[in-house]
């Protein structure tokens, strides 16, 4: 492996996602729904747990890797991304849990 190590483009679209995910709520109106159209507050609702799910799975599997590398620069960069995946899934509950707490009562 090269010492420049860079994010590959599915993980980064993973990231990107929860980013967006996580503000996502907190826009105004963004989880009213009205109606049966698919809107995009239905979108991220249901796309939510999907990506939450993602995120436990990238991190097992950076973990997996982790245990059978010996180059240290490389585990350092997964265990930053392992680091990034747990804040975000731990932000998107954050973000989520008042919607799916109204949703349910």
């Amino acid at each position: 492996m090269t010492s420049k190590h860079s994010t590959p483009p599915l993980r980064l679209a993973l990231l990107t996602t929860s980013v967006v995910l996580i503000i996502f709520p907190w826009l105004p109106n963004a989880t009213s729904f009205s109606g049966n159209e698919v809107s995009a507050g239905l979108l991220a609702a249901v796309t939510t747990p999907i990506v939450f799910m993602l995120l436990l799975l990238d991190s097992t599997m950076l973990a997996i890797y982790r245990q059978g590398n010996n180059d240290l620069e490389q585990n350092l960069a997964w265990r930053r991304l392992i680091r990034y995946n747990l804040a975000l899934a731990l932000l998107i509950v954050a973000s989520w849990v008042p919607f799916f707490v109204q949703l349910n009562s």
